[in-house]
């Protein structure tokens, strides 16, 4: 069949529907809030030679990134040969996955006519894979639980019994992880029927789906080449120190952006080697969150594929901090490889000032694993998360409480409460969090919880695993504003009121008490320059105190909601009174 422009449309948003279906059914299946709230997750179609289709619209962005070598190591691992209809593989493998052993990929062949066409895979976040739980402190990856090399997990729609042993054997909570596997196993099985019907709809076969893939690919290397043809050559360089974690200070990301023609290279040399704390990242994880910050600046709107990746090299020395060689602790990356985007935005907005956002107080991802005994013997497993404010950019003011560049969901706490032995005491916005500036960072938010006692407390310590941010307005890495803008508010991490670091474990009992602060995001442009009605607005909307509004923006603002005019031409330092 021909793939004229018009049909070539259509079936590009049919894989990507085929894809949103998938992720329809893990959600609907799944046992844990960290799939169904949290949407830490993804799901890929893949054509028979193991190129990315598409993804679904719900997924953890670094994901996107990380499916096709995945896919490939796959294929490295079973030829088409050695599989049959009902077959799954599976691996956590860090180096081979995403990064660290909570996120169980899987995949599976699609079959149609007896021959396979395409290839499903489904990543989900674990709470718990075993091992040490949830801290930084693990000093190598022996330490941070069950790794599961390249296996066939299903044998023609049969789970291995002697892998399912393993796993059961091997975690605190099996249950709730048999049931999130199985639920992976659905959405593979969704992606296989959705796609098996477009093709007996459209009368296409493997060498149909084949071109299609080629093609959209194509379309989506040219548009991405053609938006990075007109960034000025050049290389355009950023250097940050990331803030304290654990007991490790000086930790150095340095950058190298190079712009030549149609293409990019991203080059880490000089970033920090592996470090003690489990923070280290293997290079899927950094290639994924550098070529992600270039496709959302340049060309965000055209759908991801394998052709999405083509225009962007990404380099980092082997054993380095975004390169570490097993067996290196990686259990929190994210504490490092989330900033990866910022980083990068910070030497491309060299090249194009003005069309680069500010800085995110969610950059790094916030949130709490805890785990703790139930009265009745079993184990709670669960996540608390929340998020800081956006960053405000050339148009329009940063959005508060959202996820970059992570993707992830605020877990409503209605849902925390009903999985853990936790009472929250409050969860609110920040007044002033959101940097000033011509357009505002949105705000940050602060939540406090107490651990339950009596019959909904725990049987003994609850276990809690932080990653937090560290990007204090003082320190050498906050939430930075640009041209002009200012920096975001608010962070701070306390236990029972005294100050604790990120990324160590605490052992909490009934009554004690944990709050936490996430920055908003940076302000874009001269907050003088900031019209004074919004800013009124924000003091209407208590976004921004009166004497904030004054501190800030040079405006002030009377009892009643108005702005007195006469007082702010003063202190703006231009009298438009009479």
């Amino acid at each position: 069949m021909k793939l004229d422009s018009v049909l070539t449309q259509i079936l590009w948003n049919r894989v990507i529907s085929v894809a949103d279906e998938a992720a329809t059914g893990l959600i609907r299946t799944s046992y844990s809030s960290v799939v169904r709230d949290f949407n830490d997750f993804a799901c890929g179609l893949f054509d028979v030679k193991g190129n990315l289709l598409a993804h679904s619209t719900k997924t953890t962005t670094a994901f996107i990134g990380v499916m096709p070598y995945v896919m490939r190591d796959f294929l490295q691992h079973f030829s088409a040969d050695a599989l049959e209809p009902g077959d799954a593989l599976i691996t956590n493998d860090p180096w081979q996955g995403t990064g660290h052993a909570y996120d169980l990929c899987i995949a599976s062949p699609i079959f149609h006519r007896d021959r396979i066409v395409a290839y499903a895979i489904c990543i989900v976040h674990h709470l718990d894979v075993g091992g040490r739980f949830g801290t930084t402190e693990s000093k190598d990856m022996y330490e941070e639980g069950l790794r599961l090399p390249m296996l066939k997990l299903y044998r023609g729609g049969v789970f291995d019994k002697s892998i399912q042993h393993i796993i059961r054997e091997n975690v605190r909570a099996p249950d709730k992880m048999f049931g999130d596997i199985r639920a992976q196993i659905v959405a593979n099985n969704v992606c296989g029927k959705g796609l098996i019907g477009m093709l007996e709809d459209y009368g296409l076969d493997a060498g149909s789906l084949h071109d299609l893939s080629q093609e959209i690919s194509a379309r989506s290397e040219r548009s991405l080449r053609a938006k990075i043809a007109e960034v000025p050559d050049g290389t355009y360089e950023n250097e940050v120190t990331l803030p304290t974690i654990g007991s490790v200070s000086g930790i150095g990301i340095k950058v190298a952006l190079t712009v030549a023609g149609d293409s990019i290279v991203i080059d880490y040399a000089g970033s920090s080697g592996e470090v003690s704390v489990a923070v280290n990242t293997t290079f899927n994880m950094t290639r994924s969150y550098s070529m992600y910050p270039i496709k959302l600046a340049l060309d965000p709107s055209v759908p991801n594929n394998e052709g999405s990746f083509r225009p962007v090299t990404v380099r980092a020395p082997e054993g380095s901090l975004l390169n570490c060689k097993p067996p290196a602790p990686t259990w929190g990356r994210t504490m490092v490889c989330h900033n990866l985007p910022e980083i990068v935005f910070g030497a491309l907005a060299k090249a194009l000032p003005g069309r680069i956002m500010a800085g995110s107080g969610s950059t790094p991802l916030v949130f709490t694993y805890i785990r703790a005994k139930r009265k009745n013997g079993r184990t709670h497993v669960g996540i608390a998360s929340s998020m800081g404010g956006l960053g405000a950019n050339a148009r329009t003011d940063g959005p508060s409480c959202r996820g970059f560049p992570y993707n992830v969901g605020n877990i409503a706490i209605e849902t925390t409460e009903n999985d853990l032995p936790i009472i929250y005491l409050k969860k609110e916005l920040m007044p002033n969090s959101g940097g000033p500036g011509r357009n505002r960072g949105g705000l940050g938010q602060e939540f406090e919880f107490v651990v339950a006692d009596g019959d909904l407390g725990p049987d003994g310590p609850m276990l809690v695993g932080i990653r937090g941010s560290g990007r204090k307005p003082e320190s050498p890495y906050p939430v930075f504003g640009r041209l002009g803008g200012g920096v975001g508010r608010g962070e701070h991490l306390a236990l029972n009121g005294v100050e604790i670091p990120n990324g160590p474990q605490q052992a909490l009992g009934p009554g004690d008490r944990l709050s936490m602060a996430l920055p908003g995001g940076g302000g874009f442009g001269n907050p003088f320059e900031r019209e004074p009605e919004r800013v009124a607005h924000d003091v209407a909307l208590g976004y921004v105190t009166p004497q904030g509004a004054l501190d800030d923006y040079g405006v002030s603002v009377d009892a009643s909601g108005k702005v007195d005019m006469i007082e702010t031409g003063r202190k703006r330092g231009v009298n438009k009174g009479p």
